[in-house]
């Protein structure tokens, strides 16, 4: 028998109450409804609520129950969750009961579900989805009004609900997730999988109980819902850790490794496809402006163009609509094509090819660099729990902070201490990088190793910043 258990890593189905845990029937039901029923208290307590007057958005964002906890916690640790352990968040999403709950439903009421078409599964509607987030965030502050918060979780359960009465087999997940291609691409290297023990176990299974279509529609024990083949596995892009296959082997050779980050045995693609690479390329621009936000000085030079033609054009009215737009299309254009004319130089390679051989290495640099940038959020927001603990609305704390009756909590850490985590991080990511593109084009690594260091160097030089630009003031 061709053992994989000590390659894989660490089997914690071996563990007893792990194993437990994953083979019970209430596993996840259990976790995405309690997750469900903390969803719609923060609808409700969301509902109609805006910042008193007087009260800064961003303030009132922080001391409100709903967006601490939906931005200000959730999203950072999402980030954390995503880069270390992969889809684990979906594992426990209530959004995944509810469109499982829906697709079912549908199907008892016999009505004619589709199939995602190909157009949606390579992730296009996905990709909008991001982007539309996001420009709503920056055009009418979606993260910081809680009545905001509060419509736009309701649309993410109604959209929820609706694909999956119209389409079969996890179609939101697959298709609809405003964060499904972030976690497709963060999780790439998780440390978290389902593999097989055994090679030869899956080949001479007869029952074959985890992709058979019979078993597809069972409440649990099912096959795969994500229509992936477990026993092939190679990657973690799309396993969304379930444990149905787990539940399924009759040979009970499915298990979760835990394993070293982006393990040898995982398959490395030479080129993104063009809708991961677009991706990327927004996240590089989001990324690059949140990291500004913690120097000043970077922060002003990031935003001078969009700046002036506002200014030019006379669109102060639009300003927050601009930056988006120059942070999440223009910006990266611009720099994906200056970073492309330095592998130009030596290669003729079209800027398309050289975008796409770019795209899955430097995204672990934008990962470190979206993951340092949550850490400093996450240390900034944390020290208001206790205030929204006591006043969830977040009303009169944010009134007394902001006369100054109330002093603003301190960070939980540093912004120095913060600094030298980010720098850390990025080179370690760096480090990553460069081996993954080296095993993923091994005939193209020296040729492209100049705007990997690039990118790195300039996030490395802002994080820097963080800790410098508060000790000299600038």
């Amino acid at each position: 028998m061709n053992k994989l258990s000590d390659r894989n890593g660490l089997n914690l189905t071996q563990v007893p109450v792990l194993n437990r845990l994953l083979l019970w029937n209430g596993f996840p039901y259990v976790f995405q409804f309690i997750f469900l029923v903390v969803f719609i208290i923060l609808v409700i307590m969301g509902w109609n609520l805006y910042a008193p007057e007087g009260v800064h958005n961003r303030l009132f964002a922080q001391t409100n129950m709903v967006n601490l906890l939906v931005w200000g916690i959730w999203w950072p640790l999402m980030v954390l969750t995503a880069i270390l352990f992969g889809r684990l968040w979906c594992m426990i999403c209530p959004l995944e009961m509810v469109s499982n709950f829906s697709e079912r439903l549908s199907r008892k009421l016999g009505v004619r579900q589709k199939k995602l078409n190909r157009w949606v599964r390579s992730g296009a509607i996905l990709l909008a989805f991001y982007a539309l987030v996001h420009l709503l965030i920056a055009g009418i502050e979606l993260h910081r009004i809680p009545a905001y918060t509060s419509i736009f979780l309701i649309g993410l359960l109604t959209l929820t609900a609706v694909t999956g009465f119209l389409f079969s087999d996890r179609a939101f997940c697959r298709g609809f997730c405003p964060v499904g291609l972030l976690l497709n691409v963060y999780g790439r290297g998780s440390m978290l999988a389902v593999r097989p023990r055994s090679s030869d176990a899956c080949s001479n299974c007869t029952g074959k109980d985890c992709v058979m279509a019979c078993n597809r529609f069972k409440p649990d024990a099912r096959s795969c819902p994500s229509l992936l083949n477990p026993a092939a596995l190679k990657d973690n892009s799309d396993c969304l850790l379930c444990g149905q296959c787990i539940k399924s082997c009759g040979p009970g050779n499915m298990a979760l490794y835990l394993r070293r980050p982006f393990h040898p045995d995982d398959r490395r693609e030479s080129m993104a496809p063009w809708i991961l690479t677009m991706f990327i390329m927004l996240i590089s621009g989001y990324v690059t402006f949140r990291m500004t936000g913690g120097w000043t000085w970077a922060r002003v030079i990031f935003l001078w163009t969009p700046e002036q033609f506002v200014s030019l054009f006379s669109l102060e009215a639009y300003y927050g609509w601009i930056r988006g737009i120059w942070m999440l299309f223009v910006f990266p254009v611009l720099i994906w094509t200056l970073m492309g004319g330095l592998v130009q130089v030596f290669t003729m390679e079209s800027m398309g090819t050289i975008w796409r051989r770019l795209a899955l290495p430097l995204v672990i640099v934008f990962a470190a660099a979206h993951l340092a940038e949550g850490i400093s959020k996450l240390s900034d927001w944390a020290g208001y729990l206790p205030y929204a603990l006591r006043a969830p609305d977040g009303v009169d704390v944010a009134l007394m902070v902001t006369d100054g009756s109330m002093p603003v909590p301190d960070p939980l850490l540093s912004q120095a201490t913060v600094s030298v985590l980010a720098l850390f991080l990025l080179l370690v990511a760096s480090w990553f990088s460069v081996r993954e593109f080296r095993l993923a084009n091994p005939e193209y690594a020296r040729t492209y190793l100049l705007p990997k260091l690039a990118f790195t160097g300039m996030f490395l030089y802002i994080a820097f910043g963080w800790g410098a630009g508060l000790l000299f003031g600038f």
